[in-house]
């Protein structure tokens, strides 16, 4: 493998303080399964670049960790709407599917990234794959961390193009990566990935830190799920199970990103949750596999009803008019 570039925290604190004073934005992606840190890393750096900032005598960047962490589509809005920001959009998965169906708040989400990249936020978006992510999205990251382990973070950023439309060298790498599947390799030599620039490593959180983050991100994962995806009632939590199930049946859910974006929502494994769903369709004798449900697939197969597609325009009209409102505000 050679010789790999070792980073420290300081090194990328530095590199994106500098680039936030040249003024540009800094959109970074933290990648990696769940409960491997992405969070965590987020977090030292937030905080890192908040310091390393107020050394430099600038007072902007501060962070709160309750107003940084941004769960809504309308907080994400906001927030590059504003200048100087230090953000974390700690499930990213909720504001960016790459098939989402809130498709014109799709379309305003990525002109506000684009038209304020002067605005110097620093913006971090944890999500469990990069390709999870809207190809525009994709397109605007400066840095990308994809934690393999506790603690431990392959460093990777764009490759300079002028012509190739992915900068990520997406087909190349799956390729790599594929191969090492098939060997059975256990530990990869990142460094063949053509958009690896070194490895990073990181500590945990203190107790303290760490028990209000998820006392924190508990709450805003609450209101996603309340507010947003008519799992949860002011009245308290509802089957959640059942609620799914009945959103499938209902034609409500377009494919299975949207299932996982609710699991992550509710902070669970999106293959627990889905197993769950399949498990209540066995005990009231019904069809059991998800993708059956799925509006996408059905349409293929012509087996959508009117009422299934009126259905789900409603519910797509009904989010998107309660958005506009609360952004307006």
């Amino acid at each position: 493998m050679g010789v790999v570039l070792q980073w420290s925290l300081k090194k990328i604190i530095n590199m994106i303080c500098n680039i936030l004073l040249n003024k540009f934005d800094c959109f970074i992606v933290l990648e990696g399964n769940r409960g491997l840190g992405k969070s965590t890393l987020a977090y030292h750096i937030a905080k890192g670049v908040s310091k390393e900032m107020k050394r430099r005598g600038i007072d902007e960047y501060k962070f709160f960790p309750k107003a940084a962490l941004l769960y809504e589509r309308t907080e994400v809005l906001r927030f590059f709407h504003q200048w100087k920001r230090n953000g974390i959009a700690d499930e990213m998965i909720n504001v960016s599917f790459n098939r989402d169906f809130y498709n014109e708040e799709q379309k305003d989400l990525i002109k506000m990234m684009n038209m304020n990249r002067d605005h110097c936020n620093l913006f971090q978006a944890c999500v469990p794959q990069f390709q999870t992510l809207d190809s525009q999205v994709k397109n605007l990251c400066k840095l990308r961390l994809t934690v393999v382990r506790r603690g431990v973070a392959v460093v990777q950023t764009p490759n300079r193009t002028i012509y190739a439309r992915d900068k990520w060298d997406q087909q190349t790498n799956e390729k790599i990566e594929r191969d090492w599947l098939k060997k059975g390799i256990q530990n990869p030599h990142y460094s063949k990935l053509t958009t690896f620039r070194g490895l990073v490593r990181f500590p945990a959180l203190t107790e303290k830190q760490e028990v209000l983050y998820q006392s924190i991100k508990n709450e805003k994962r609450n209101k996603v799920a309340r507010e947003q995806m008519g799992i949860l009632d002011d009245e308290g939590e509802k089957d959640l199970v059942v609620d799914a199930a009945n959103m499938l049946e209902k034609g409500q859910i377009r494919n299975a990103q949207i299932i996982e974006g609710m699991a992550y929502a509710l902070g669970k494994l999106p293959d627990t949750f889905k197993r769950s769903i399949m498990t209540h369709f066995k005990k009231l004798g019904k069809q059991h596999k998800l993708s059956d449900y799925y509006w996408d697939n059905k349409k293929k197969k012509g087996e959508v009803t009117v009422q299934e597609e009126a259905n789900l325009h409603d519910l797509i009209n009904s989010i998107g008019d309660k958005k506009q409102l609360s952004v307006k505000v």
